[in-house]
């Protein structure tokens, strides 16, 4: 048994500078691994490795093959995890004459978590960050495999926009349900801006009203039960390159680090999905997240 992602994103690039962004050193080093090796060519060598990986590898890195390919259209090689084959392949498609729909599938996967928290969340993570270089703007967050010391989540962002536009993708529930569903908006997220408001993402989950709120500089939000429960802040910080957001959840259980890891990946998704989104106007993913993931 095991899964099968298949992501379709939009990317506002030709297809052919997403096709290299793809297949160059330099690039995947900034969206898909830490390091790379490549022979761009059906039967050319792939070997890749890094603490930036989906899965984190057992040795210093994977070594595979290209198996299939069409130039500035497709390509897939096989991706050994835990013993199993699994395969990944992309397709490009042109959108009009200014944009390229890039379809990614991970065939066969035996695990659905890793290190850095779900498989699914990590692989849009890094969709969002290809998205973002091959637009002409800068990575953001990283799959983080590293242990769980604390409970607690950290994660820092550089947004390219000032503060009130990231403050305004926060605080409307328009914006909030395109970038935390990742493009797909539902209408479910709810924002009352205000201490003690209600407040719900577009995806479900997560905190449920808010706790304090300063326009332009800082959102905090809470949700379960008792005197703290969980809460989730957002800080602003501006910057010569953009706004730094700097989010932090803590009232996780002591004994529950897996809460933790799985809600750091998840949290880092949506911050590439909320950058994505103020600097470009969209998040990009094309298809409900629960339509991505199907078991074998």
């Amino acid at each position: 048994m095991g899964t099968d992602y298949d992501i379709r994103m939009r990317i506002r690039a030709p297809r052919g500078v997403v096709f290299e962004r793809l297949l160059r050193i330099e690039h995947l080093a900034r969206w898909f691994c830490g390091w790379a090796r490549i022979e761009p060519r059906v039967g050319g060598s792939f070997k890749f490795g890094g603490e930036t990986c989906i899965v984190l590898p057992e040795g210093r890195g994977w070594e595979t093959t290209i198996d299939e390919g069409e130039t500035l259209r497709r390509f897939a090689f096989t991706w050994p995890i835990a013993g199993v084959p699994t395969r990944v392949a992309y397709e490009l498609e042109d959108e009009g004459d200014a944009a390229t729909v890039l379809r990614a599938r991970h065939a066969g996967v035996p695990v659905a978590e890793s290190t850095c928290g779900t498989v699914h969340d990590a692989w849009r993570i890094c969709l969002g960050n290809l998205k973002a270089i091959a637009e002409g703007r800068s990575d953001g967050v990283r799959p983080d495999h590293a242990p769980v010391e604390e409970p607690e989540v950290r994660l820092t962002t550089i947004i390219e926009a000032p503060a009130d536009r990231v403050f305004a993708a926060l605080a409307a529930a328009d914006a909030v349900d395109h970038w935390s569903t990742g493009g797909t908006p539902r209408g479910r997220a709810v924002v009352e801006p205000r201490p003690g408001g209600a407040f719900a993402l577009g995806r479900g989950g997560g905190p449920d009203r808010v706790r304090e709120i300063e326009t332009n500089r800082r959102l905090v939000l809470a949700g379960g039960t008792g005197p703290e429960g969980m809460r989730v802040s957002f800080e602003l910080e501006a910057k010569a390159s953009g706004t730094a957001v700097y989010l932090r959840a803590v009232g996780y259980p002591q004994d529950r680090p897996g809460d933790v890891l799985r809600d750091r990946g998840a949290w880092s998704e949506r911050l590439v999905n909320l950058r994505n989104y103020v600097e470009s106007g969209e998040a990009g993913f094309l298809d409900p997240y629960e339509t991505q993931a199907r078991g074998t």
